[in-house]
């Protein structure tokens, strides 16, 4: 398995758009996106929704594509500290990403971080493509550094059960200030290269409006992720619109080579 078994090249990065509910994704896919993303934006930076929830969008967007890759926010490592409350997700999820906040002081965190993704498949009974994700702000969110998810990411085998197919690189704090302003681009361009390189998926994420989009060919991202951008008047906790995901998607268009 590679990146490019999941993602289509291409000069556009693919378009993931974040929702809560049936309403916002049936509006996500409306406007065009290409992955479409659960989360709850009241409940952390990857708030889980609930999975009667997940089952809802699941079955209603399947209802109009059988074939659009799903992703699922699962929360924080350190919400799952209990192994016996990971709930039993449904079918249909291609990706599930866990955060790694607060945990960044603990020596074993790869550790955690491999039995929780292991009893999310067995509950399940389903294998899923794991999702890593670095906060740009690891030290305000108490995590560990982008480098130490990238190294841990790529001491994993991909042929592996619960090996993680990417990295998502994304705010911790959502109070206004971009990807770009906690993270240099030298940085990720030498993070992104390493994961290309290894085969895995490359994602950027947090505040990146139409105006954040300038030198993204540098990093040739496979996946863009937006919540404000897509949601009316650019408010994070507002309703995802298909208007606001059509302007999104022309902004992004070439912006990968």
């Amino acid at each position: 398995m590679t990146k490019d078994t999941l993602v289509a090249a291409g000069d556009t990065p693919w378009l993931l758009v974040s929702v809560r509910d049936v309403k916002e994704a049936e509006a996500a896919l409306a406007g065009g996106c290409d992955i479409l993303d659960l989360k709850d934006p009241k409940n952390g930076p990857l708030g889980m929704v609930s999975v009667a929830n997940i089952g809802k969008v699941v079955t209603a967007i399947r209802k109009k594509s059988k074939t659009l890759p799903i992703s699922v926010a699962v929360g924080e490592l350190s919400d799952w500290d209990n192994l016996k409350k990971i709930p039993k997700l449904p079918p249909g999820p291609t990706y599930v990403k866990v955060g790694t906040a607060k945990i960044g002081k603990d020596p074993n965190w790869p550790d955690r971080w491999k039995e929780v993704r292991k009893q999310f498949e067995s509950n399940a009974k389903l294998k899923f493509f794991w999702v890593a994700v670095a906060y740009a702000d690891w030290r305000a969110a108490g995590a560990p550094s982008p480098t130490a998810i990238v190294d841990a990411v790529l001491e994993e085998s991909l042929t592996k059960s619960g090996g993680c197919v990417g990295v998502l690189f994304d705010t911790w704090a959502k109070q206004g200030r971009s990807l770009w302003e906690w993270i240099s681009r030298a940085d990720l361009k030498r993070h992104a290269d390493a994961l290309h390189q290894g085969g895995r998926l490359v994602a950027l994420a947090g505040g990146l409006g139409c105006d954040k989009l300038n030198g993204l060919h540098t990093l040739e991202p496979d996946i863009v992720g937006i919540r404000s951008a897509a949601c009316k008047d650019g408010l994070r906790n507002g309703v995802v619109t298909k208007e606001a995901v059509i302007a999104f998607r022309t902004c992004l268009k070439g912006t990968r080579k």
